[in-house]
């Protein structure tokens, strides 16, 4: 009897709820990575693009690809080892063909960190395609094979 109660004054002290300190939760919807935002005009064969940086930084790289359909039809490097400043704005016209995405990586080193960040543009009216299989995993986890 005596080690009956002795397990249940156990199991009441480790349930019973300990006070906490409620801590606000920031609000950030961006992931970590290059401070740059994306602005983006798109017309039917070209883009127009200007990218923001929000600090400083050097050997900054951007290049610029298409992916689901689209093929960029200029160059694809176009910042390569260069610095920018906190504010700095870098106009890119880009050519395209096809309907898609236009994927914009930006690489380099900020505030002594190396960092990157990739933005999309949509090019057209863009579905994305539901092609993959779905499977469970032990820890009852969904997860999409894309072929």
């Amino acid at each position: 009897m005596k080690n009956l109660i002795l397990c249940t004054l156990l199991i009441v002290s480790c349930s019973t709820p300990k006070e906490t300190t409620k801590v606000p939760l920031k609000n950030d919807t961006v992931k970590p990575g290059a401070p740059t935002t994306l602005e983006s005009q798109v017309f039917e064969k070209s883009a127009k693009l200007n990218l923001r940086f929000a600090s400083a930084g050097e050997n900054v790289s951007v290049t610029i690809s298409g992916i689901d359909g689209v093929t960029v039809t200029t160059p694809n490097e176009v910042l390569s080892a260069a610095a920018v400043k906190a504010g700095d704005v870098k106009p890119f016209e880009v050519a395209f063909t096809g309907r898609g995405h236009l994927v914009i990586s930006v690489r380099g080193t900020f505030g002594g960190a190396v960092q990157a960040r990739v933005h999309s543009v949509a090019i057209g009216d863009v579905q994305l395609k539901d092609d993959g299989k779905v499977l469970i995993t032990n820890d009852g986890d969904a997860v999409k094979l894309m072929p």
